[in-house]
């Protein structure tokens, strides 16, 4: 389990919007929305709260084993939503058959039921961005949504690429949406300051400690932040996959370790080689002297 910054900080935001929630009987109740580029751990995130949420209401409910019982649903939201594509997004992660002439109403109606017996109170929604309310049935989709967190005493945690520039957070339905809703926005590390390069380093470090290798020195990586950094442009995701994809390697060629070598002969996604090409060209060029004020 990861902890980072952002987990930390929507952990806690989290607590307070299901006790706010719980405590009050307005429709409007609070929910969360994540947002960011592709590749900062939103979902990551997101799942990670929901694995605990579920846990921690399991045992104080004393229902741990209780197949009856579901405090967290997740659902991902496909691209071109309808507010029937939706709805079957739900019905799919709850295994519900979904009649062919079924209506978006009547799945509502019946997920709706479905999430009360269950006792579900924290409801994930991934990948909200592909709700295009510039088009009529983006916008039904939205309106669909919003009437679905209505009608469920449970707390919606949203996620998203760069939500506040969206169709979604646009027009009277994107006023409605941001006056109850808290966005998170996650960022890339840094390492411009002590405290961001320390923080960057934890990161790296709590990667580090997944890795299932048997001959890797333990901490070892830390000496290699700034150069992850420089291949990652400071994304967890990135960094994870780097790691991960550099593990593999090192269990396929049998050394079991993490190197330098090992890292230069890993691969990583598009966007982190192109931040890795602009800082190594920047870092390239020479410095340009400044005049001299004439005296």
């Amino acid at each position: 389990m990861l902890e980072t910054i952002d987990t930390e900080s929507l952990t806690r935001h989290t607590r307070i919007a299901l006790a706010r929630n719980a405590a009050t009987t307005a429709t409007a109740r609070r929910g969360i929305a994540v947002s960011g580029a592709a590749g900062m751990g939103k979902s990551t995130a997101l799942l990670l709260i929901g694995k605990r949420h579920e846990k921690a209401e399991r045992r104080r409910l004393n229902r741990i084993a209780d197949t009856a019982f579901a405090p967290v649903v997740y659902a991902v939201i496909p691209p071109a939503t309808t507010p029937k594509m939706l709805m079957q997004a739900f019905a799919h992660w709850l295994g519900l058959p979904v009649p062919p002439k079924a209506t978006a109403q009547t799945l509502t109606e019946q997920i709706v039921t479905v999430l009360r017996t269950l006792g579900t109170s924290l409801v994930i929604v991934d990948e909200v961005h592909n709700l295009r309310t510039n088009r009529q049935a983006g916008a039904e989709a939205a309106s669909a949504l919003k009437q679905f967190a209505d009608r469920l005493d449970a707390t919606f945690l949203h996620a998203g690429i760069d939500l506040p520039a969206t169709d979604l957070f646009a027009g009277n339905m994107g006023r409605q949406i941001k006056a109850r809703m808290i966005v998170h926005q996650m960022r890339p590390y840094g390492i411009g300051s002590k405290a961001d390069r320390e923080a960057w380093t934890d990161l790296v470090l709590g990667v580090e400690d997944l890795l299932p290798l048997a001959a890797h020195p333990a901490e070892s990586l830390a000496e290699e932040s700034t150069y992850l950094w420089d291949r990652t442009g400071g994304s967890i995701g990135a960094l994870r996959a780097l790691l991960s994809d550099a593990a593999i390697g090192a269990i396929i060629d049998g050394t079991e370790k993490i190197d330098r070598r090992c890292l230069e002969s890993t691969a990583t996604d598009y966007a982190a080689e192109e931040h890795h090409r602009n800082q190594a060209t920047r870092q390239a060029q020479p410095r340009k002297r400044g005049l001299k004020r004439a005296q």
